[in-house]
């Protein structure tokens, strides 16, 4: 433990039985924790813990600022189980509105996918954490390799706030997926609607909303989609800020991701390069050197997926074609570049 550190372990209160619905092979499952924080705090590192790496697909640690808590509870009240369910995020209230890439009302605090280890901020930085919020823990449980008992928990490494530290942000950089059935396949979900549809169907209507808004977005045809195995979007950094790290989420047929600021521009410099994706390692990346951006830069994440992967992943044996969206399934897929920054 570093001077001052304090730890705090948060996690569900009891072990909980994954369910998954509407045809779905996957549960996403909020749950509210306390932290118990009675004065201004930056969170140093974070270590997520688990509890059922067979089921565990990912988590996320959210923010829950003071004004949001009773939402918050009221969610967790009206489900009959633990926790709520809350495909695509916490879907908490705006208070005071939220950063460009936010994909959510509830900042990220934190992130988990496989291959993650324990994060240790950089001296000097921190995630602030201010008394009154609490912590929404979502984790995403894929059925697909099995159905045991979860009992997932985190560790923050804490300090006291003091002047001289700097708060981190993430910034969210999600690209379409417009993927395609190959020539060689066929079957009723290689049609886009009734993809779609069946998206729908299995997460409910928040799944349109994320296929339409990243159109929107990234500037595409809300009728009528470029297809194709690679897609990228841009976003302009709303602040002058230092990049501390950098990190890359698709699902099974990821094949290469990468964020670029700047591209096309004499600036132009490649902060993420996974030339070869592989789901069971996700942790983020350090940068060598702290990069400053300034107002105005632009970052794009670009993702390239490969259908030939349902050919061979034991994970895919048995899934029909179809034509893939952004989709919250551990067989459906997502481009998502994630970028820990402080503004300056």
């Amino acid at each position: 433990m570093g001077a001052g550190e304090v730890m705090l372990t948060l996690g569900l209160p009891q072990p909980y039985q994954p369910v998954a619905t509407n045809g779905a092979k996957d549960d996403y499952r909020c749950f509210l924790l306390d932290p118990g924080v009675t004065a201004e705090s930056f969170i140093t590192g974070v270590r997520f813990v688990p509890g059922n790496p067979d089921v565990v697909h990912h988590a996320i640690a959210y923010r829950v600022e003071a004004g949001q808590v009773l939402a918050a509870k009221s969610k967790d009240a009206e489900d009959t189980q633990d926790g709520w369910s809350c495909f695509g995020g916490p879907q908490l209230p705006a208070v005071g509105g939220g950063d460009l890439g936010s994909i959510d009302s509830a900042p990220w605090l934190a992130a988990w996918a496989p291959g993650g280890r324990e994060i240790r901020y950089p001296e000097g930085t921190g995630v602030a954490l201010a008394p009154g919020e609490q912590v929404v823990l979502q984790v995403h449980y894929s059925l697909w390799a099995g159905d045991g008992l979860d009992q997932t928990s985190l560790e923050f490494r804490t300090v006291p706030a003091t002047a001289g530290m700097r708060s981190l942000d993430t910034m969210l950089l999600p690209a379409p997926v417009e993927l395609p059935c190959r020539s060689d396949e066929s079957g009723p979900l290689c049609d886009r609607d009734a993809s779609v549809k069946d998206t729908i169907a299995r997460f409910g209507g928040e799944s349109m909303r994320t296929i339409w808004g990243l159109q929107l977005l990234c500037g595409g045809d809300l009728t009528n989609p470029e297809g194709g195995a690679t897609q990228s979007c841009d976003q302009t950094v709303r602040y002058d800020a230092t990049v501390y790290a950098t990190a890359g989420h698709m699902h099974l047929l990821g094949k290469t991701i990468t964020v670029d600021l700047n591209p096309g521009t004499a600036t132009e410099r490649r902060i993420l390069d996974v030339p070869i994706y592989d789901f069971d390692q996700q942790g983020a990346k350090f940068l060598a050197e702290p990069l400053r951006v300034k107002k105005g830069d632009v970052l794009r994440v670009t993702c390239t997926h490969d259908t030939s992967l349902r050919d061979t992943l034991p994970a895919m044996q048995g899934i029909e074609p179809r034509y893939i969206t952004w989709g919250e399934g551990t067989t459906d897929e997502m481009c998502l570049g994630i970028v820990t920054l402080a503004r300056d």
